[in-house]
């Protein structure tokens, strides 16, 4: 019985350190992965003006499945969508943004399609979005 009580004691702490050490690395793994959406109001407005020229560019919006204005209806889908915010790793701002929309507003189809390969929504892409216009 002696033998038993004594292997605990030993084991204990080394258990304890492990349980512990495996918490800390848990935490700090978690904590790097960050939750926080960036631009989710910038994503709302780019993706409106997306919407509002898809019917000009013949691109269809019944799908996802809805009742009602398909306009409205891709307005509100992008609404939630973009909880997830850009995958931009910084907010542009509102005017960089504005040039975006602009050019949706302004630019043909192929626009309204893939905005982020114009210069004016450069910051769409992922590895190009250091430039804010400090709004």
């Amino acid at each position: 019985m002696a033998g038993k009580t004594r292997w605990r004691k030993v084991r204990e702490p080394h258990a304890m350190f492990a349980c512990g050490l495996a918490a800390l690395v848990a935490m700090i793994a978690l904590g790097a992965c960050g939750t926080d959406p960036v631009g989710v109001e910038s994503c709302r407005t780019i993706e409106q003006a997306r919407c509002e020229n898809a019917p000009r560019c013949g691109i269809d919006l019944t799908y996802p499945v809805h009742r009602g204005d398909d306009v409205s209806e891709c307005i509100r889908y992008y609404h939630d969508a973009c909880l997830h915010g850009l995958v931009a790793s910084v907010d542009p701002g509102q005017t960089i943004v504005q040039v975006c929309v602009d050019a949706i507003n302004n630019g043909d189809c192929k626009v309204v399609t893939n905005p982020e390969t114009v210069p004016a929504c450069a910051f769409l892409n992922a590895g190009n979005a250091s430039t804010t216009d400090g709004s």
